[in-house]
């Protein structure tokens, strides 16, 4: 029986504190989240990486400034990262209200058998609840996908699903991706 989300769960998940730190990452970090999302990406390389827009991304939650928009927690030191949570601050296209937006939870496969994943759920859920603002998780991946959908069920409720269209002119994603992984190599 998997645990779905409740109150009673959540009152559970706050009474165990997190096992490892998760800390705001600075300037220092990013090549770190970088490398994070290079990982990342080439387990589900779904479209081909932009680095310059991937560092520009990174860029509204690593630097100090008005422009910063953005939150990365991560475990581990700068030199050597081992998860990372990216948030960024969006409206909603017919609402003027604020959100957090999860753009990605990642975890070393390395770092796999810890509790990493939940830690930074809960690290995220923590910025949400401190910012008094909403957080919208989403899953996509077509790789282990029930269980990371049973995961974020654990934390928080569901209301929605992702479909994904691959259009018959276009390589068939499976393909594409297979494709992106050697090329990578």
């Amino acid at each position: 029986m998997t645990k779905e989300f409740s109150r009673q769960h959540e009152t559970e998940l706050r009474a165990h504190p997190p096992r490892v730190p998760v800390r705001l990452a600075t300037d220092e970090d990013e090549l770190g989240v970088i490398e994070l999302f290079k990982m990342m990406h080439a387990e589900q390389p779904y479209h081909q990486m932009s680095l310059p827009k991937v560092a520009a991304m990174i860029r509204l939650a690593t630097h100090q400034g008005p422009e910063r928009r953005g939150i990365i927690g991560v475990i581990g030191p700068a030199h050597d990262l081992k998860a990372g949570v990216f948030l960024l601050m969006e409206q909603p296209w017919y609402s003027e209200e604020w959100f957090l937006a999860e753009y990605f939870t990642y975890v070393r496969p390395e770092y796999r058998r810890f509790s990493f994943a939940g830690d930074l759920i809960g690290y995220a859920k923590a910025c949400s609840n401190s910012l008094n603002m909403d957080l919208s998780v989403g899953v996509f991946s077509n790789i282990r996908t029930e269980a990371k959908c049973r995961l974020y069920r654990r934390w928080m409720p569901k209301i929605g699903e992702f479909f994904l269209h691959v259009p018959p002119s276009r390589q068939p994603l499976m393909d594409r991706i297979a494709g992106l992984r050697i090329a990578a190599e």
